[in-house]
């Protein structure tokens, strides 16, 4: 339903785009980028997705620490319970309980909902993703362009490649200048 919607609003700008009269449609001027293109390219994001990868494996050691000691307590309580008073059961039951619990807690806090992972993913991104908004649209002001759309999400059906900014945008970024 969701997509029919959208598909009679994008019909019906369409039909009130060529509706409207030539003079206004020569008027704009509209260019695409690749954001995809651009995030796989760009020299900046190359690092910061280098160091993204590099905290995430160090996550991943620390999860897999924590897994292999609760699995080192589970096999000690099933190999020493029948051996063990019941206190000293009890208090192998419960600090292997504890153990789970934080190890669950830990896995929660980095990969769950708003964990580190997702907060990380947005601290490094947001200074790359500013940087990429701000070329285009120094791009887009200094030559006239009204609008400039981002091909990476699917929505351009076509457009003529030499509306294509992807490339010039990209070597700004890499350049470290600006138009």
């Amino acid at each position: 339903m969701a997509r029919s919607w959208r598909a009679a609003l994008l019909g019906l700008a369409a039909g009130l785009f060529l509706w409207a009269p030539a003079h206004a449609q020569s008027d704009v001027r509209i260019a695409y980028v690749n954001s995809e293109i651009i995030l796989q390219n760009y020299t900046a994001a190359k690092e910061v997705e280098a160091t993204f990868r590099a905290e995430i494996e160090n996550w991943n050691r620390e999860a897999r620490a924590r897994q292999n000691e609760t699995d080192r307590l589970s096999r000690e309580l099933q190999e020493q319970a029948p051996m063990l008073s019941d206190e000293k059961r009890r208090e192998k039951e419960e600090d292997y309980q504890r153990r789970v619990t934080e190890y669950d807690k830990f896995v929660q806090s980095i990969w769950g909902p708003n964990g580190l992972v997702t907060q990380r993913n947005e601290e490094l991104l947001r200074p790359l993703i500013a940087r990429i908004q701000k070329i285009v649209s120094e791009v887009a002001e200094e030559d006239g362009y009204d609008l400039i759309l981002d091909a990476a999400d699917g929505n351009i059906l076509y457009a003529d490649p030499s509306l294509d900014l992807t490339q010039r945008v990209l070597d700004l970024l890499n350049a470290g200048t600006n138009p």
